[in-house]
């Protein structure tokens, strides 16, 4: 507005200048919630076979051959073992990839290129997870919910466990897992609901720091001695796979490769172009021959 008491004309104000105000960029703010990988720990880990080259893992797989009985005077028979090999291929490569321009490094906070980084990292780890569901999703023993879409009750749990004690699967001795999707862990949360009397819950003591004795992200507690998990990768609602229980051999998965992030400084886009990728692979080992698991689908 007009300067009053004797002088002429305008001054500058945060109006007519406001071309020569800077605007400030604070730290960015994720519009997601990290997830990581829940599934990668929870099976087999060949990466050290592929750390220096190759592009195929060969994991033979040996039946088993049953004891034989020896009578007196007569030679032993030797028996050929039947081996079937499973090729586990190195054929996934994920990346993810930004331009960042001059100016928008120059007027933004120099924090921010790091946090598309770290979202960088958090895709990567999203897609390994989402291969591995993929496959194990495939597991040989699939069984419809008696109880309905993502419910499960205990009929359901006791037939699960019947599967696999009936298919050798070792549910007891610490290397089986459980994973769910997010609607029927909270199934198995309610206090309501009949399998929720046998599960033990991660943070019941009050102390959330036992959620980290699983292993690996989405520990949620154990149901008969099994870790219990959830993750997001697993759909929700449909006629799809909401859950399994699975022994660790039951795939397999080598990273040749880990998240790696390079940079570059591009002189024609005048900016500096981030790439992070990873290479990796994975394979489900269970047959029909060798079930090592047991998954519900909703009705």
């Amino acid at each position: 507005m007009a300067i009053t008491g004797g002088m002429l004309g305008a001054a500058h104000t945060t109006t007519t200048a406001d071309d020569f105000v800077p605007e400030l960029w604070s730290d960015g703010i994720y519009r997601y919630f990290e997830r990581g990988t829940v599934f990668k720990n929870l099976i087999e880990d060949y990466s050290s076979m592929v750390k220096g080259s190759g592009d195929t893992v060969n994991i033979p797989q040996i039946d088993f051959d049953a004891s034989s009985d020896k009578a007196a005077n007569t030679l032993v028979t030797y028996d050929a073992t039947v081996t079937t090999v499973t090729q586990l291929a190195i054929d996934k490569h994920k990346y993810n990839a930004m331009l960042f321009e001059d100016i928008l490094q120059i007027q933004a906070n120099a924090d921010l290129v790091a946090k598309y980084t770290s979202m960088f990292g958090e895709a990567l780890a999203r897609a390994l997870d989402a291969d591995i569901w993929a496959e194990l999703d495939g597991l040989n023993v699939s069984v419809a919910l008696g109880s309905g879409d993502d419910n499960l009750s205990t009929d359901d749990f006791q037939a699960a466990l019947a599967s696999l004690g009936e298919n050798d699967v070792p549910y007891m001795d610490g290397s089986c897992s459980m994973v769910v999707n997010p609607t029927m862990m909270a199934d198995i949360l309610d206090p309501g609901a009949g399998i929720s009397k046998n599960f033990w819950r991660a943070d019941a003591s009050g102390d959330g720091s036992i959620l980290n004795n699983g292993g690996t992200k989405g520990f949620m507690g154990r149901l008969f001695g099994i870790n219990v998990y959830m993750s997001n990768t697993i759909s929700t609602g449909g006629s799809v796979c909401n859950g399994a229980i699975f022994h660790k051999s039951a795939a397999v998965c080598a990273v040749q490769q880990g998240v790696r992030v390079q940079a570059e400084y591009s002189v024609d886009a005048l900016g500096t172009k981030v790439v992070a990728d990873t290479i990796y692979g994975v394979k489900l080992i269970d047959s029909a021959s060798n079930k090592k698991g047991y998954r519900w689908v909703n009705n």
